[in-house]
């Protein structure tokens, strides 16, 4: 998700008539995987940190202990490729806040107290990262500035990507509480959770329809006018489950998954190869 958030916002670079920097941008691509890779490393390390905190042998201590070594080594190639970034590109303090805000959401995501990601909130911060910081992140990097068109494309996307999670994560919501595997649908409950989802699919093409109108041309409203029709079968299988309806989880799921992929692959075939 993050790649492809991150090549949509430097696509929308080359889309404008601008050149991309391949070096700049697979730099920047590298620093955003590998703060996403280290998060999960020190979930991880947290997890089993308090599941064997009562256990005292040397095993133990050594998994922990390879988890933080593992972490912090990641985020210091990160820095090191950060400190390359800054000497080629002609960013300047810009990246420095970029790179905190991806720091930030490093500790939001895995770090006690904040620890989002075992409260049920991690899938929210996955979808900041790859709507809106990585997207950003790749454009400044090769134009300086965000780009108007950048937020259009975006912010409608926002939604359906948290519909997504929200869809696929209703079948184990009853197993999800007993185990207190907490996600986006347990924190909501699962009657306001679906209505969320429906709200969110409306929310996102309504939002398309109204870019549309301000300013986004009719080639980069395509992609959600091809979605638009799976989206619809999302809409309407969410809407029999909250019915009473036998669900088809199969199909909710494939729906699901389908709207925001052709999404993103029409937005890439366009950005990139118009």
């Amino acid at each position: 998700m993050l790649t492809i958030g991150y090549s949509v916002g430097a696509g929308l670079v080359s889309y404008i008539g601008k050149r991309i920097d391949l070096q700049i941008f697979l730099l920047g691509l590298v620093i955003v995987l590998l703060f996403n890779i280290t998060e999960e490393i020190l979930v991880c390390f947290f997890k089993y940190n308090d599941a064997f905190s009562s256990n005292k042998s040397r095993k133990t201590y050594l998994l922990k202990n390879n988890f933080l070594v593992l972490s912090f080594s990641i985020l210091t190639i990160g820095a090191m490729f950060s400190v390359l970034l800054y000497s080629i590109s002609t960013v300047g303090l810009i990246l420095w806040i970029f790179l905190g805000i991806f720091f930030i959401i490093l500790f939001l995501y895995s770090v006690p107290p904040f620890n989002f990601k075992k409260k049920g909130f991690g899938d929210f911060l996955i979808t900041i990262s790859a709507i809106a910081v990585a997207p950003a992140f790749a454009m400044v990097l090769q134009h300086n500035e965000v780009h108007t068109t950048l937020f259009f494309i975006t912010f409608p996307a926002f939604f359906l990507l948290l519909a997504y999670f929200l869809s696929h994560s209703l079948e184990n919501y009853y197993l999800d509480l007993k185990r207190q595997h907490h996600t986006l649908m347990t924190k909501f409950g699962w009657k306001t959770g679906m209505n969320l989802h429906n709200i969110f699919l409306l929310t996102t093409f309504l939002l398309y329809g109204l870019a549309s109108i301000i300013g986004l041309s009719g080639k980069l409203s395509l992609p959600a006018l091809v979605s638009f029709p799976v989206a619809v079968v999302q809409f309407w299988e969410m809407w029999r489950i909250s019915e009473g309806y036998k669900p088809r989880w199969k199909l909710l799921k494939v729906s699901s998954l389908g709207s925001i992929s052709i999404l993103a692959y029409f937005f890439l075939f366009i950005l990139w190869l118009r």
